[in-house]
């Protein structure tokens, strides 16, 4: 007789329903900051980040790897920075290069400018103008980097020509972003931060972590 296939342990069942509930978890985190609106449409793009910087006077050498997901529409747009498991960790709204991040593990946030943000995190000078066409579409802000000694080199989609890699090397840093999942749909971003409970940090603050 054909021997039966013997039943999950508990520990191997209790592991599923975790995983499965993470997962569940990480979507509907991902998909709440879009409002319903039949006439109107946003767009999303995924930033895979890979950043290293090698220290010169210790030999040392420090890489960051990380996720961002853009999401805009005609009015709004915003960043939400994930977890490998696709958990928002912190978010980024911003308005006429004015920008909000918002550090959701800490529950503190910050208020100010993005070239001051972008300084902050990976020392470059770009608006958030310039940063946007730069992943949408590959414009690389000439005067800047020729000031700066700044490289940039991107590789693009054969068929639409959009970026699918930029490369970004200056000093001692290596800046890696691959661009991949651009996606439209029916709907608004949710351009409402929840700040209840939330205190105001100094942008050192609210980057940490």
């Amino acid at each position: 007789m054909r021997k039966k296939d013997s039943a999950p342990g508990p520990a191997a069942v209790c592991a599923a329903v975790l995983l499965l509930l993470s997962l569940l978890f990480a979507c509907s985190r991902l998909k709440y900051d879009i409002t319903p609106d039949s006439n109107a449409l946003y767009s999303s793009v995924t930033i895979k980040v890979n950043l290293k910087i090698n220290d010169p006077d210790t030999g040392t050498k420090k890489r960051q790897n990380f996720k961002i997901l853009l999401k805009f529409d005609d009015n709004r747009d915003k960043m939400l920075f994930l977890s490998p498991l696709n958990q928002v960790y912190g978010l980024l709204f911003i308005e006429n290069e004015r920008v909000l991040l918002v550090n959701t593990k800490r529950k503190q946030y910050w208020k100010g400018r993005f070239n001051t943000l972008i300084d902050e995190i990976w020392a470059l000078d770009f608006t958030y103008s310039e940063f946007k066409k730069l992943i949408l579409t590959g414009t690389i802000p000439q005067k800047k980097t020729g000031e700066r000694g700044m490289k940039i080199s991107i590789e693009r989609d054969n068929e639409t020509q959009k970026p699918e890699r930029i490369d970004i090397g200056y000093n001692n840093v290596t800046l890696k972003l691959r661009i991949s999942n651009r996606r439209t749909g029916k709907g608004l971003v949710d351009f409402s931060p929840r700040l209840k409970n939330m205190k105001a940090a100094s942008i050192e603050e609210a980057l940490e972590d």
